[in-house]
């Protein structure tokens, strides 16, 4: 590769040493490779907040550049964490890898993201720069789920960030677990259960999800959530052009698809985002390479802060803003931003099928069909290697279920970005949730999960008409000629929690129902 600009270098900042007790040495690596040493340390923070840390310094004198690694949300298998950091380590990179304040070793409670944990990056970067030869100029932060959400919320309050690599980070938390108005209810479960496994919960992080689950408070979730959201503090990232890079999945139950895209087009510094197939850290997991070994998002992860932070020319800041590997197909394409991914929209003709005679098709609510959106939390595993959720369309009957289809497609279609529906329905009750699916069928009538989103209203008056607007989550799904597409709304789904009574009835306008979807020619 042509050689690049220089590396955009960190300006430190006045932050005070914090005190530190060496633990045990988790062992002497000096005879492998570039590592020096390996070793186990507690890094005690302002508030007093003891925070279980290791440590892996390179051979040579330094200064070095400095990787700070806040773990995720769940425990890795102890065996890949050393190995990843040992190879940074052979790089030439300091490494400062720890647990979050109330995960596993470390002390405090969990904050989610929030201003406790952004300020515990900035003291474990002071510390590191008082106790390892490390370089103040060249700091980059690292991490995946939970901690890539807290790397990149600390990334825009530090200025000596010089690069940040966030693997299926959140950007907007509650985007990711209120849809629509509908609560995520068994995601947000299964994220508090983990939580209360792995570490400790603080109360605050206790009642947000405790408000979650039962539908009180919404807006004050929606301000706790806020401030743990790196949409929110985009502007700090830009005033210093803080290079950034991202990987997400198409199938992710906790970031919707479309999330991460829409925060890309908020940053204005190096940025790039790498969209795969797969579940939550499914494409970018080093289990998850042998099933896509075409996904190598830790190499280019490794690349770009090698770009940013060693002043390697080799080329990963010259790749396209946007890089999209379809969920049915190998091959990636590359897009500028991801307004640009979804700039080309098409209305499809559709047509309803069991029309009653007053141009309506019921829905009871509450209840389930063969529609689904996959097993939680597997099915985008299971989605990252061939198997889309599927069902048959003929077994998709009113009450349980309604659908439209449109005309077999006489070319092929590339959908790419958020399928969006608008309706008009009536309701026998004043609240209630319907879930919106998007089907790929084929001439057998097999149908292949594109997209879906639950749907949920409230302060409706029983009997009138009314509009609903469901965006759904990005997808990016190559459709093949004589496929059709067929839309299916159903009562409820395992992933969400429904609001309203049980068996009441949504009617639906069959006429005045669309549906856009973003195309690119096949």
């Amino acid at each position: 590769m042509a050689l690049l600009a220089s590396v955009l270098a960190g300006q430190a900042t006045g932050v005070s040493a914090v005190e530190s007790a060496d633990g045990q040495a988790a062992g002497d690596a000096s005879q492998d490779g570039g590592v020096r040493s390996v070793r186990g340390t507690t890094v005690v923070m302002r508030d007093g907040t003891r925070l279980a840390a290791t440590v892996y310094t390179p051979a040579g004198a330094g200064p070095h550049p400095l990787i700070v690694a806040p773990g995720a949300w769940w425990t890795m298998p102890q065996d890949v964490l050393l190995d990843e950091k040992r190879e940074l380590a052979e790089a030439g990179y300091v490494v400062v890898a720890y647990d979050p304040r109330g995960l596993r070793s470390s002390g405090g409670e969990i904050d989610m993201a929030g201003p406790s944990d952004v300020a515990d990056v900035s003291e474990m970067i002071t510390w590191a720069l008082a106790h390892t030869p490390a370089d103040a100029r060249r700091v980059g932060l690292y991490s995946s789920s939970y901690g890539a959400a807290v790397a990149l919320n600390a990334a825009a309050h530090d200025p000596r960030v010089a690069a940040v690599a966030a693997l299926c980070p959140w950007t907007d938390l509650f985007d990711a677990f209120v849809r629509n108005g509908t609560d995520a209810g068994t995601i947000a479960t299964y994220q508090a259960v983990l939580g209360s496994l792995d570490g400790r919960l603080s109360p605050r992080t206790r009642q947000a999800f405790a408000r979650l689950t039962s539908n009180r408070d919404i807006e004050g979730v929606r301000a706790w959530a806020r401030q743990r959201s790196a949409r929110t503090f985009a502007a700090g990232l830009n005033a210093r052009r803080t290079p950034v890079f991202m990987a997400g999945e198409w199938s992710d139950p906790l970031v919707p698809a479309g999330q991460t895209g829409r925060f890309l087009d908020q940053l204005t510094g190096p940025r790039q985002l790498w969209m795969n197939p797969g579940g939550h850290g499914d494409s970018s997991s080093r289990e998850a390479a042998l099933l896509q070994p075409e996904a190598s998002i830790r190499e280019h992860a490794r690349d770009w802060l090698d770009r940013f932070l060693l002043g390697r020319p080799n080329g990963a800041d010259r790749l396209a803003s946007l890089m999209v590997r379809p969920r049915n197909d190998k091959r990636v394409e590359t897009y500028p931003s991801w307004s640009a991914l979804e700039r080309s929209r098409s209305q499809v003709p559709l047509r309803a099928q069991q029309v009653s005679g007053d141009d309506g098709m019921r829905l009871l609510t509450g209840l389930d069909s063969p529609a689904d959106s996959g097993a939680f939390p597997v099915a985008g595993l299971i989605d990252s290697v061939g198997p889309a959720p599927t069902t048959a369309l003929p077994l998709l009957l009113a009450p349980l279920a309604i659908v439209w289809r449109s005309e077999p497609l006489g070319v092929p279609w590339r959908l790419r970005g958020s399928p969006t529906v608008r309706t008009n329905l009536t309701s026998t009750a004043s609240e209630g949730t319907f879930v919106a699916y998007l089907y790929d069928v084929d001439p057998l009538g097999v149908g292949r999960l594109i997209s879906h989103a639950p749907y949920s209203f409230e302060g409706a008056v029983p009997g009138a008409r009314f509009a609903a607007d469901v965006p759904m989550a990005a997808a990016a799904w190559n459709v093949p000629r004589g496929h059709r597409l067929a839309l299916v709304f159903d009562g409820g789904d395992h992933r969400y929690s429904g609001v309203g009574p049980v068996v009441s009835t949504l009617t639906f306008s069959a006429a005045d129902t669309r549906l856009s979807v973003p195309v690119h020619p096949g």
